[in-house]
């Protein structure tokens, strides 16, 4: 069990649940869980993720949890740095695990190492006001599974070690990671965490193929911006800012 101030403090273990997030969510309705409360489900059997995809898991073999937070300190034009925030914690939780892979993070909510799909993360967030007051934290990491819908472009960490691995340790390191990573953006750190997200950006300062706005480009990942829009450059010289929604990924580099 983790040692952190707050963060997974109190843990709700599920055998079963449609997703954690969906649970997270509820319990923030019915009662006032304190911040950091952690759900944590042995199969999740309708995961979610960005743009309503879904989010594929064996039972048992990949960690699949949600963390409540209570970000009241934050403004909601501010609110992509939780994602950077989040993002980093998965990143050094993977690297922790894979020092010898290369892991970067893909905007806006995936974990990459060599290239595939490691991690999603799905963060829903309620305003009040000007700020932020809660945020449900969905993360996913494929661990212990080796097999996956090819479309997926996925990976795990025993395809990349050969060996299982207890995701209560995962847990714990990416509880004490994500606490790590909050406090420092409840510090008002917000343009070290997004310094220390782009110097991670998958693709960043390479010529690749992405679709922007249903055109396929030849262009070049110059950086995320506060605001969670990606820069990029164009052939021309020219430089946009886009949403998620704008850009489909082709991963080839």
């Amino acid at each position: 069990m983790t040692k952190n101030l707050f963060i997974g403090s109190i843990q709700i273990n599920l055998n079963e649940v449609d997703s954690t997030n969906n649970y997270a969510r509820q319990l923030v309705r019915d009662k006032t869980p304190i911040e950091g409360t952690l759900v944590v489900a042995k199969d999740q059997i309708s995961g979610r993720g960005q743009r309503s995809n879904s989010w594929v898991s064996e039972p048992n073999m990949n960690l699949t949890c949600s963390y409540i937070l209570r970000p009241v300190f934050l403004a909601a034009k501010d609110q992509f740095i939780l994602s950077a925030s989040v993002a980093l914690a998965v990143f050094e939780t993977i690297s922790a695990l894979l020092p010898n892979e290369d892991v970067k993070v893909k905007w806006p909510n995936d974990v990459l190492v060599n290239g595939k799909k490691i991690a999603g993360i799905l963060i829903e967030n309620v305003l009040r006001g000007p700020n932020l007051e809660t945020s449900i934290i969905g993360i996913g990491i494929n661990v212990n599974q080796v097999r996956f819908p090819t479309s997926l472009n996925p990976t795990s960490i025993k395809l990349i070690t050969d060996s299982n691995v207890k995701t209560a340790a995962v847990l714990d390191l990416l509880s004490t990671q994500l606490e790590r990573f909050y406090l420092q953006l409840r510090e008002g750190k917000l343009d070290e965490l997004l310094g220390l997200l782009n110097s991670n950006l998958f693709g960043s300062g390479i010529v690749m193929n992405l679709q922007v706005n249903d055109q396929i480009e030849s262009v070049i990942i110059v950086g995320v911006e506060k605001t969670g829009e990606l820069r990029l450059e164009h052939s021309n010289g020219t430089q946009t800012l886009h949403l998620h929604h704008e850009i489909n990924w082709q991963l080839k580099l």
